[in-house]
């Protein structure tokens, strides 16, 4: 049975300078991956430059969701019986995002043919969602057929969320349930080796994110992006310090925020840093309000600032998230919602929601969300709260060919031409009268 350990003791007890260390960002298994291209795993970086730093042990990195440098990941359906996945009356295509954990075993036998001084003594794997945790499981199990005697670790969201459920479904040694703080930890690209991925994700700890990017534009990779809760947190102070220390180490260098942009937190101080053109995407989270509907307030000041700061008056690189999926969503709100920030905003992203176990939502909807079995189905594409909330399933997915078809109209400013006429308003009624109900559409749809 697995041990329950934090990271610290882990590493004091169980490591020394002899110990080669495998660190591994698992395959995924979804329905669909918004973000598979910003995919990286920013804590086995930071850990594997800590561990070099500090136990001077040696470590290398098995990253099975590695982009291509033309931001690809692998995608394939999932064999047979598991191809599709139904809730309620709705199908879901499930498929492998990333390579097999074969990648995993191919790594170690390679290592047992060519020179066993470099087979590993410790695999870690990470986690970035609870709900992913079958491929974390298929990968222990795998390793464990490959390597029998090797030293298994799980780190990250899963086994610091859920040990108990860890414990009975991965064949791992230790269960990590406290991480190292390693939020200022500095490091580097080299334990990709040769086949770095085309973007370098940072938190914003301005310094040791401006090594990191200078390590990324070494390698010619000069796509950045933000993995934070607050992007302009502290008046903007940090984002515009990082700025000033990367800006001018390449022309073409790119910055993303594709989470953590809070409306709240955005001065006008701070949007003078986010209008500079080397932020090319900007994704605004929604700036909620009691009763569930948006600030509308909050999207005409951050549009403002933007402007004053020099940003065009219609700012293509700015999108706003619109919640679904929430336990006290209501389908016409949602509607009023998108339109909403559609006013002020370039485009939309339909953002669904699940809650974090041992959460607030947890705790006040314990009994329904622990009777959905397995855990795989609080997956926020699944819409766990569907049946709490009584919209449907269909009706979550109508939204979405909705969202597809307003963003169409909104970047080709078909849409912009019926801005204040009756058109406009008798589209906007046809959609809150559920006159929008459209059959299934090719239209590849927006999350």
């Amino acid at each position: 049975m697995p041990k329950l350990i934090t990271a610290d003791k882990l590493v004091s007890k169980h490591l020394t300078q002899k110990d080669r260390v495998l660190l591994v960002n698992p395959p995924v298994e979804e329905t669909r991956y918004s973000w598979i291209r910003w995919n990286q795993p920013l804590d086995l970086l930071k850990l594997g430059s800590f561990l070099r730093t500090h136990v001077r042990c040696e470590v290398d990195l098995v990253d099975c969701m590695r982009p291509s440098d033309k931001g690809e990941v692998k995608e394939e359906w999932l064999p047979r019986a598991r191809r599709y996945l139904s809730i309620q009356n709705e199908r879901y295509p499930m498929r492998r995002y990333g390579e097999s954990a074969s990648l995993v075993a191919d790594y170690i036998r390679e290592k047992l043919a060519t020179d066993r001084k470099k087979v590993p003594t410790h695999i870690w794997i990470t986690s970035l969602c609870s709900y992913w945790y079958e491929t974390i499981a298929e990968t222990c199990r795998v390793v464990r057929q490959t390597l029998p005697d090797v030293q298994i670790a799980l780190l990250g969201q899963y086994p610091r969320l859920m040990p108990e459920h860890a414990k009975l479904a991965c064949p791992a040694d230790f269960i990590v349930t406290k991480s190292i703080d390693l939020e200022e930890q500095a490091w580097s690209l080299d334990l990709y080796g040769k086949d770095k991925p085309p973007f370098v994700a940072v938190r914003l700890h301005p310094r040791t994110a401006a090594e990191a990017v200078k390590s990324a534009v070494e390698n010619s990779i000069y796509d950045v992006t933000f993995f934070e809760e607050d992007i302009c947190r502290d008046g903007g102070e940090p984002l515009a310090e990082f700025v000033s220390l990367t800006e001018n180490l390449h022309r073409h260098l790119r910055y993303h925020v594709i989470c953590g942009l809070e409306a709240a937190s955005i001065t006008p101080k701070a949007a003078s840093t986010l209008a500079r053109k080397k932020f090319v995407a900007l994704s605004l989270e929604e700036a909620d309000q009691e009763g569930g509907a948006v600030n509308a307030d909050a999207y005409r000041r951050v549009t403002q600032y933007l402007r004053e700061a020099g940003g065009p008056e219609q700012d293509d690189r700015l999108t706003g998230f619109v919640w679904i999926g929430r336990p006290n969503d209501q389908l016409e709100q949602i509607i009023r919602n998108v339109f909403q920030v559609l006013k002020s905003l370039g485009s939309i992203i339909l953002k669904p929601y699940t809650p974090l176990p041992g959460g607030p939502d947890h705790k006040a909807h314990a009994d329904y969300l622990d009777a959905i079995e397995p855990h795989r189905m609080w997956s926020p594409h699944f819409f766990p709260f569907a049946e709490l909330n009584g919209i449907t399933r269909g009706e979550y997915h109508d939204l979405y060919r909705m969202a597809a078809f307003l963003n169409e109209k909104v970047r080709a400013r078909a849409f912009d031409f019926l801005d204040g006429t009756l058109g406009a308003q008798l589209l906007r009624e046809s959609l809150r009268k559920e006159v929008w109900k459209l059959e299934p559409s090719p239209l590849r749809v927006v999350d």
